[in-house]
C-alpha cells in the first residue's frame, strides 16, 4: 500500500472543525472503530504509542475496548474473525454523524452502497456500517441527545495523540463526492494547483472541512478511509510505531506537506497517518 498514499501529497485544509453542540454534529466524523483479529495486540500498541487507556466491555458478544485519552472516549477496538487466510481485515472505520441512521441505511442500496450491519442501538446512539459504491467501509451514526461524544473530532484543537483528520482514498473522486453529498449532505470544495493532485475537501455546516477525497488512480490498493492522528514529530512517531511491531509505509519527505506526515500500519496491519499540525 505504500505507493498509494497520494493523500500525503495534498495540503491540509486551512481550517478545521471546532467544538459544536452534540445536537448539531450531523455531517461530522465523530467516532473511529478499529476492526482487528487481535484485540490485545492492538491495545498494547495504541497504549504504548499514544498513551491511550482502555475500558474493557463487549459488543455483540465479542470483546470490545473503548479507548480513552485523558478520560475522553475517542475510539473503539472490536474483535473480528478472518474469513480467508490471505484476507487482510485489520482496518479503521470512520463514523459519520447523520440525522436519521435508519433512513440513510434504507437509501444506501439506491445510491450504490451496501449495508453490512443494519442500524443497531449502541449505548445512547444508533449506528450502522456499510460500504460505499467503491467498496470503502463507512460507519454512520445517529447520536443520542446524551451521547458521550461531545468533544471536537479533529482539527487544530485536537490534542497530540488523538484523531485530527480523515482522507478518503478514491478510485473515482467524482463518485465519492456525489455519494457523500447524497448520504450526508456534505459540500465539496474542489482543490487545484500546479503541484497538487485534484481532490476535494468535504465540508459540513456550510464550509467547515471534515475530510479530504484523494485520487489514487490505478495504484494497487482498495478505496479506503485513512484516519490521521496528531503527533509532534512524524518521523519519530513512525520509528516508534515500527519498534512496537508496526510497519512504515511512507516516511516524512520535504516534498510532502513539508515533511509533516508519515503513514504506518499497526502490528495487525491497520493503516493510519501521523500528522504534525500545524506544519
Amino acid at each position: 500500500m505504500s505507493g498509494a498514499f497520494a493523500c500525503a501529497r495534498q495540503p491540509a485544509p486551512s481550517s478545521a472543525p471546532t467544538a459544536t453542540p452534540n445536537s448539531s454534529r450531523v455531517g461530522e466524523f465523530v467516532w473511529q472503530d478499529l476492526m482487528t483479529e487481535d484485540v490485545e495486540k492492538s491495545r498494547t500498541f495504541y497504549e504504548q504509542m499514544f498513551g491511550w487507556t482502555f475500558e474493557r466491555t463487549e459488543r455483540f458478544g465479542r470483546p470490545y475496548l473503548i479507548a480513552r485519552f485523558e478520560s475522553r472516549p475517542i475510539a473503539g477496538i472490536a474483535q473480528v474473525e478472518r474469513r480467508r487466510p490471505d484476507q487482510p481485515i485489520s482496518q479503521w472505520i470512520s463514523y459519520l454523524a447523520v440525522a436519521d441512521v435508519d433512513a440513510v441505511a434504507a437509501r444506501m442500496p439506491g445510491l450504490g452502497g451496501q449495508v453490512l450491519v443494519g442500524p443497531t442501538d449502541v449505548r445512547k446512539s444508533r449506528a450502522a456500517v456499510a460500504v460505499d459504491p467503491q467498496g470503502a467501509p463507512i460507519g454512520i451514526v445517529q447520536l443520542g441527545p446524551d451521547a458521550e461524544l461531545r468533544q471536537p473530532s479533529g482539527g487544530p484543537n485536537a490534542p497530540i495523540g488523538t484523531f485530527i483528520w480523515r482522507d478518503y482514498l478514491a478510485k473515482d473522486v467524482e463518485r465519492a463526492r456525489t455519494f457523500y453529498t447524497d448520504v450526508a449532505g456534505l459540500g465539496a470544495d474542489r482543490q487545484t494547483g500546479t503541484a497538487v493532485v485534484v481532490h476535494y475537501v468535504l465540508t459540513s455546516h456550510g464550509s467547515m472541512p471534515v475530510a479530504g477525497v484523494i485520487p489514487i488512480a490505478e495504484r494497487p490498493i482498495a478505496p479506503t478511509w485513512l484516519p490521521y492522528i496528531r503527533v509532534d514529530d512524524p518521523m519519530q512517531a513512525a520509528t516508534r510505531a515500527e519498534q512496537l511491531g508496526g510497519r512504515i509505509l511512507l516516511k516524512p519527505s520535504p516534498e510532502i506537506r513539508n515533511g509533516s506526515v508519515a503513514v504506518v500500519t499497526d502490528p495487525n496491519g491497520a493503516p493510519l497517518a501521523l500528522q504534525k499540525w500545524p506544519f
